[in-house]
């Protein structure tokens, strides 16, 4: 029998009590209501629970069907009076809880599949689990509990650490580190070449790169996002830092600890970016740049020099949110501008 992450067979209902129980949240209402899943507040039926955290969603609860409600003690006012509902002051970590429960993702049993090529001096802790055509080459270490789905290879002299994911058709290259409990999905590739090549003679030449991928622990990594390996030092993304899919993290860039990249951000080799950091989608940074702890840069922005720490940027090129609203403001204000100018020049005309 599969269990879920809460221990429980997956598609076992809960009631209400149940689940106030498990979010640590206020029950008002029948707690004896069964729950069998989550849905959002127009969609869901009058067996599931929907999610209100947010009042600018409030006005969907006009039609909804839910037979409870999940809510921010911040909008429980909101909910019809006489629905039973669960009110939590943290209303994310709270709606967290019960998707791990009713989430479809079971706690798969330990297993090396038949089909899984694993080469010389491998080292599988105990509780791995490799699905079918895995290859694993020379040298390489897995830690306890890890997973490695479909067509994932890594390559020799790897080490992945324990109670890590990597779902299918991840490639790992060789001499890279990843750490414990950490999520790549599929299509991820850590460790591939950097862009970097000089001119001889006329030719591009590639420049070797020698150096790793480091993948600290804690770390999600989104589909089809791509960590380079240095050139002659390591690329390195801290601990419990998630990235988005479809990035690119170029060769020697640091990425400090607990920082978020949304998707499509690319960054420029031997950039260093500081903890907490944050970059919205199709952010970018250029080469050799350092970003400070705890700074933020906007959607569809280009840093293009250093950011301080704590600082927030946006534009293209970046520059501080303050100026670039201004500059935008401006740049509105330009279509009048030229009337007016139009006007004066005019009225120059006439009385000379």
């Amino acid at each position: 029998m599969s269990l879920n992450h809460q221990g429980a067979e997956p598609g076992t209902p809960l009631t209400l009590t149940q689940a106030a129980s498990l979010v640590q949240g206020r029950l008002d209402g029948d707690g004896s209501i069964q729950i069998h899943g989550l849905a959002p507040l127009d969609e869901a039926g009058p067996g599931e629970m929907a999610f209100l955290a947010m009042k600018r969603y409030g006005r969907l609860l006009r039609t909804s069907s839910a037979g409870a409600y999940l809510v921010s003690s911040e909008f429980e006012d909101l909910i019809p009076t006489g629905a039973s509902k669960v009110i939590v002051d943290k209303p994310y970590p709270a709606l967290r809880e019960l998707l791990l429960y009713f989430g479809d993702e079971a706690v798969l049993r330990p297993e090396v599949h038949d089909t899984a090529v694993i080469g010389s001096r491998v080292r599988l802790g105990s509780g791995v689990r490799i699905e079918p055509f895995v290859v694993i080459e020379d040298g390489v270490s897995i830690g306890d509990g890890t997973r490695l789905g479909s067509h994932s290879v890594v390559g020799s002299n790897s080490t992945v650490g324990r109670d890590s994911i990597l779902h299918a058709h991840v490639v790992i290259y060789p001499r890279s580190v990843i750490g414990s409990n950490v999520v790549l999905h599929s299509g991820t590739r850590i460790g591939s070449d950097g862009f970097g090549y000089t001119e001889i003679e006329g030719i591009h030449r590639k420049i070797p790169h020698i150096g790793r991928a480091i993948i600290e622990d804690n770390v999600e990594i989104g589909s089809n996002t791509t960590v380079d390996r240095g050139s002659f030092g390591d690329t390195r993304v801290g601990t419990g830092t998630k990235i988005d899919n479809l990035v690119q993290v170029a060769h020697n860039v640091q990425i400090g600890a607990r920082s978020l990249l949304a998707a499509l951000v690319g960054i420029a080799g031997s950039t260093r970016i500081g903890k907490g950091v944050w970059m919205g989608g199709r952010a970018s940074a250029t080469n050799h740049l350092e970003i400070g702890d705890a700074a933020q840069v906007a959607f569809d922005s280009t840093v293009m020099k250093d950011i301080k720490a704590g600082e927030t940027v946006s534009g293209s090129p970046a520059r501080p949110h303050r100026e670039e609203l201004r500059r935008q403001a401006n740049v509105h204000r330009l279509g009048k501008l030229q009337e007016r100018v139009e006007v004066l020049e005019a009225g120059s005309g006439e009385s000379g």
